[in-house]
């Protein structure tokens, strides 16, 4: 699947109140809209034909543990795997995006927007 096609199909589909609501109580209820709907329709992990990868729900949920960053005190939700402990992440505080070297704790590549950051 190209970002292309998952960017359009995700923003056709509809929030679930549910996932939303377990992932507002582990990172904070200031969700943006294209967020609800990642972790709405992401049962499972999804792939892009460059190796990036959109962590399922369960993985954004436990990417503290798994990860051993402390994202919700940092106001950042990780989204998706770059590969090399590079994720894209979303500031909630900032309101953008941006990529964080999970090993370095080193955030780069700072955009506006979703689309911006996954070109």
């Amino acid at each position: 699947m190209t970002k292309r096609e998952y960017l359009e199909q995700i923003s056709q589909r509809e929030e679930d109140g549910a996932k939303v609501g377990k992932i507002a109580s582990v990172y904070g209820e200031d969700l943006p809209e294209i967020v609800k709907k990642i972790v709405s329709n992401n049962e499972e992990p999804v792939f892009f034909d460059d190796g990036v990868r959109v962590l399922s729900l369960k993985e954004i949920i436990d990417a503290e543990s798994d990860l051993h960053v402390e994202f919700a005190a940092k106001g950042m939700i990780p989204l998706a795997d770059c590969g090399e402990n590079d994720f894209i992440v979303y500031h909630l505080n900032d309101k953008i995006w941006s990529k964080f070297n999970i090993t370095d704790e080193v955030i780069f590549k700072k955009k506006e927007s979703l689309e911006e950051i996954l070109k």
